[in-house]
């Protein structure tokens, strides 16, 4: 879930799949303005150079080859005759992942919770139902609708859909260098993205804004009604918005919708009549989360 307005959207039948979010594989580094390039033989790792794809192929060797065949097996076989192959539907939920704007809806959930100083990070996740929808044309940001969202404990994922948490070193790194960081750091917040046959695991960071911006922030949070935290994702799906910041230095981000340019999905700003349309102010200052 980015926050930069320029990043472009390759059509999924014509790039490769890779996620715009992963750090490296190896060493951890994260990305800035471009994802690092992806492994070509099991496009799920990223690596930021060649030197660290190499010292972690020891490791990554058996899950490379395992996962470049089972992608093989599905990569040709839609789930019905008005699905896509797999591997084009895979790459639409990586993009609609990184441009669905669904951290102020988990926000919402974890203050429904008691906060993140009282949510139990190791035990509860958030799982997200999505169904692919065959009228997107390949527009990542409405590839899917949401079926709906749950917060509910790892005992009840597994039961509900065979799916066990997701953790290992990245997740740790993560967390120990969130950590290091951040004053105000309290947990990862692990969230489960479903698509009919496949499933994306994200570990969000959580914590406390501090200084003026998380006076600012105390004084808004109080003006949002936590308890449509589900409404509100599958509100601003449906109606295809994506939130950006139109400068890296602006903390307000503004509503916008994915247009086809030149061959590339990218992040246009409503008009005030589209604001207006849609039930906003023409002068929106825009959301802070």
């Amino acid at each position: 879930m980015s926050r930069d307005a320029s990043m472009k959207f390759t059509p999924a039948s014509v790039g490769d799949s890779y996620d715009k979010m992963s750090q490296c594989s190896h060493c951890y580094k994260e990305p800035t303005k471009k994802p690092f390039p992806v492994c070509a033989s099991c496009k799920e790792a990223s690596f930021c150079s060649k030197e660290c794809q190499a010292k972690a192929w020891p490791l990554h060797k058996t899950f490379c080859q395992h996962r470049k065949k089972a992608v093989a097996a599905m990569a040709h076989s839609p789930s019905s005759p008005e699905f896509p192959p797999f591997a084009i539907r895979k790459h639409l939920l990586t993009d609609f992942i990184e441009l669905i704007w669904a951290k102020s809806a988990f926000s919402s959930a974890l203050i429904l919770e008691g906060g993140i100083d009282n949510f139990a990070f190791d035990k509860r996740v958030i799982f997200v139902l999505l169904k692919y929808r065959p009228d997107c044309n390949e527009n990542p940001s409405v590839a899917f609708s949401v079926e709906g969202c749950a917060l509910m404990t790892e005992l009840q994922m597994e039961a509900l859909f065979g799916q066990r948490r997701v953790g290992g070193a990245m997740e740790a790194m993560i967390d120990a260098q969130s950590r290091a960081s951040h004053a105000g750091y309290r947990g990862l917040l692990h969230v489960y993205f479903k698509m009919e046959d496949h499933i994306v695991a994200e570990a969000y960071p959580q914590a406390h804004v501090l200084g003026d911006v998380g006076e600012v922030h105390r004084k808004y949070v109080v003006t949002v009604d936590h308890t449509k935290w589900v409404t509100r994702v599958q509100q601003f799906v449906r109606d295809g918005l994506v939130m950006r910041a139109p400068a890296e230095n602006v903390l307000m981000m503004q509503l916008g919708r994915m247009s086809m340019k030149k061959g590339k999905w990218v992040w246009v700003q409503l008009t005030k009549a589209e604001l207006v349309q849609l039930g906003y102010p023409s002068h929106f200052p825009g959301l802070l989360f």
